[in-house]
């Protein structure tokens, strides 16, 4: 599964998952971009790829903004000639303690469904038509084991990623550009933290058939093949890496 001189972007790769998904695919040969808002958060990853001797860089870019995504496809097309692979990893992950659906207020709810949502949608149509160009593309939506829990607005968001990514697909099929979600599971990393306590995420942990955390790594294993020519004959589907958990839901 070569993603040698792939030119792959990374929404919301300054830190976190993203941070490690760039890594990744830099470690594995590819040109990545790192698109994020957080310049110095950006600048460091993009400095930890080239110390280690690959390819990356930095766009500043706001994914809920039409102009600012049209302008990060127009620079990496200038910059690289062509965009081969999307992940849209940027979301924001915190309604949990804003109360319950019945009580929130709207201006969160439209903060939420515009990065978790809207944001996936402006990025994927941004980088269309250079994917359409070339009869070649992958698009990888990241959504979560939230789509299917009560998890407030969050989880309203990601299952409605979940039917954009099989709408787009098969929108977008004939034209050699598949669309395919991944919907991680219980991560012990600084966001999963902050939201729950450490005896919470062992309880979840618990309720998973395989008895701990993921990691970053398991979750890149499915976005590096998704993002591959293996994955040709893949499209329009939402995959759980959560060590069974749903099995279990």
């Amino acid at each position: 599964m070569s993603l040698e001189d792939r030119v792959v972007i990374v929404t919301g790769a300054a830190r976190g998952l993203g941070r490690d998904y760039a890594l990744r695919f830099a470690a594995d040969g590819a040109i990545v971009v790192v698109a994020d808002l957080d310049e110095a958060g950006s600048r460091g990853t993009v400095a930890t790829i080239e110390s280690a001797g690959g390819r990356a860089r930095h766009l500043g870019v706001d994914v809920t903004d039409d102009t600012s995504t049209r302008a990060m496809a127009r620079e990496v097309t200038s910059a690289f000639g062509r965009i081969d692979v999307l992940v849209n990893n940027a979301g924001v992950w915190g309604d949990l303690e804003r109360g319950p659906l019945a009580e929130i207020e709207p201006r969160y709810f439209d903060l939420v469904m515009a990065v978790n949502l809207k944001g996936p949608l402006l990025c994927s149509q941004a980088v269309l038509p250079a994917m359409r160009e070339r009869h070649w593309g992958r698009i990888v939506n990241i959504s979560s084991i939230g789509a299917y829990m009560a998890s407030g607005v969050y989880g309203v968001s990601k299952l409605a990623l979940n039917q954009f990514t099989f709408a787009l697909a098969s929108e977008v099929g004939q034209d050699g550009v598949t669309v395919n979600a991944v919907a991680p599971g219980t991560i012990a990393n600084e966001a999963t933290l902050r939201q729950v306590s450490e005896a919470a995420l062992q309880g979840l942990v618990n309720r998973a058939a395989i008895k701990r955390p993921g990691t970053s790594d398991d979750l890149y294993s499915m976005i590096s093949y998704l993002a591959s020519d293996e994955a040709e004959w893949v499209t329009g589907q939402t995959f759980a890496v959560n060590g069974g958990f749903s099995s279990r839901l």
